[in-house]
């Protein structure tokens, strides 16, 4: 039988939803985004008078995006070196001898798996979040920018996710991809205030993952960091997509060159 993306595509997405683990992380991910966005809101809407515009309810609403692109990063990992570390990937890449439609194959299933989850769960912590406020100062889909950085949110931990794929494939081991995803996207940005001279923090600090991926889902006054002025979301979307495609790369060279 020949071997097509399509057939690829198709043993990939058998492969991650015949898993428990999967739908536990899912339903992680959901509860945690939903539940975190209903105990801010609810604190927040505890002070009468809470600031209630779009920016700062979104922004409360979506603090829980971070957490969840932490959970959906290593998920991405785990696609790959979980192959590596049981021995799988010697029948996968046997049955699959090009090798690289086994990447493409992966981001695919989990995008199509993640996205539908992520853009549901921020869907239901923006409206749980803002079940506190007041039904007059309620902010709602159909306000300006919400619906935007509504789908920003939701993208957001995909995309990190997909940057944890590449990882997983470039570094192979579960651990040290770990290390490298929390520690270079997550840990290194927060140093950079001090490690860098204020003429380059505008050029650098907007465009890591983890700044353009906030990005996505800022509105208003708040699409900055301290001094620092924050992307709009249409540049913060390339950002992202460049650094997905960068690691995505680069994990497909590995994967071409070295033996499983």
């Amino acid at each position: 039988m020949k071997v097509s993306f399509r057939r690829v595509v198709r043993s990939e997405w058998t492969k991650l939803v015949s898993l428990r683990s999967t739908w536990a992380l899912l339903g992680v991910v959901a509860v945690l985004m939903v539940t975190v966005s209903g105990l801010i809101g609810w604190q927040a809407n505890r002070d009468p008078d809470v600031d209630n515009s779009a920016p700062y309810a979104i922004a409360r609403a979506f603090l829980s995006v971070d957490v969840a692109s932490l959970v959906v990063g290593v998920f991405g990992i785990l696609l790959m070196t979980g192959e590596y570390g049981s021995g799988a990937i010697r029948s996968t890449l046997a049955a699959v001898p090009t090798r690289l439609p086994v990447l493409g194959a992966k981001a695919l299933a989990f995008v199509a798996l993640m996205l539908p989850v992520t853009a549901a769960a921020c869907v239901a912590a923006l409206l749980v979040s803002q079940a506190f406020a007041e039904p007059g100062v309620r902010v709602g889909l159909t306000d300006d920018g919400v619906l935007r950085a509504t789908a920003g949110a939701a993208v957001a931990p995909v995309a990190m996710g997909l940057i944890g794929l590449g990882i997983g494939a470039m570094v192979r081991h579960t651990a040290a991809a770990i290390t490298v995803y929390v520690g270079v996207l997550l840990v290194l940005p927060a140093l950079l205030p001090a490690a860098l001279p204020d003429r380059m923090l505008d050029d650098v600090v907007p465009v890591v993952p983890v700044a353009a991926s906030q990005s996505l889902y800022a509105v208003g006054d708040l699409g900055s960091a301290g001094d620092i002025d924050l992307l709009s979301a249409g540049p913060a979307a390339l950002v992202m997509l460049a650094w997905v495609a960068a690691v995505l790369a680069g994990g497909a060279a590995v994967l071409l060159r070295r033996d499983a």
